[in-house]
């Protein structure tokens, strides 16, 4: 089976990703950036003798839409997923289409999950509609105080007295990733400073837009 997930709305692709994920206990995943033209195919069947049992998929990430390094067949016992955070062009190679254009309803924890997974544009377009909604800030913020701080939890391996679902945990590691823990606690500090700038009188949205355009950066 090859899944091709996809589409101008990766917060809510990413979320999807990991849920897929956790039906596998075998996963080997591959930054296609990082991925030199014509070798996917040989690495495939180099990968697929590491990974040992039916349950064992391929992830790979950052998907191009180059279909010409796909294969039409995959090696016995193994599936393979495509990641994008762009819309992919179909081809004749069959696979479980899996697209995200459209957001589905936003929440504090998706513009979390933005921030955490650096998706700029994303973050600000869940920030722009919460503030329109009327969304009280201190819940913005206090999600995303607790985002960040189960983060660096995952940093420190300290999670374990945390009562969360697996799906949870694992988008925590997902995220953890692409932090440090300096990072991550430069950012707390980060968002207490948006809390006072916002007392002092700074409007909520500028305040926010701020900080997701400083976090993005980092």
């Amino acid at each position: 089976m090859i899944y091709l997930i996809h589409g101008t709305n990766p917060v809510d692709s990413r979320r999807y990703l990991i849920r897929l994920k956790q039906n596998y206990e075998n996963i080997e995943t591959i930054d296609a950036r990082k991925l030199k033209v014509g070798c996917f195919g040989k690495r495939l069947g180099q990968i697929s003798h590491n990974l040992f049992g039916n349950n064992a998929v391929v992830l790979m990430e950052y998907f191009s839409g180059d279909w010409t390094q796909i294969p039409e067949k995959l090696p016995g016992g193994l599936d393979l997923i495509l990641w994008s955070e762009e819309k992919i062009r179909s081809s004749k190679i069959n696979v479980k289409n899996v697209v995200f254009n459209k957001y589905s309803q936003i929440s504090t924890f998706k513009l979390a999950d933005a921030i955490l997974f650096k998706n700029e544009k994303e973050a600000q377009i869940i920030a722009s509609q919460l503030i329109a909604s009327k969304e009280p800030i201190e819940k913005i913020l206090g999600t995303l105080n607790r985002s960040f701080y189960l983060a660096y939890c995952e940093k420190e391996k300290s999670l374990q007295g945390e009562n969360l679902h697996s799906f949870a945990l694992e988008k925590i590691r997902e995220q953890s990733k692409m932090w440090s823990k300096g990072g991550l606690k430069k950012e707390l500090l980060h968002i207490l400073q948006v809390d006072l700038d916002i007392k002092e009188g700074l409007k909520r949205d500028l305040a926010l837009s701020l900080f997701i355009g400083r976090v993005a950066s980092f």
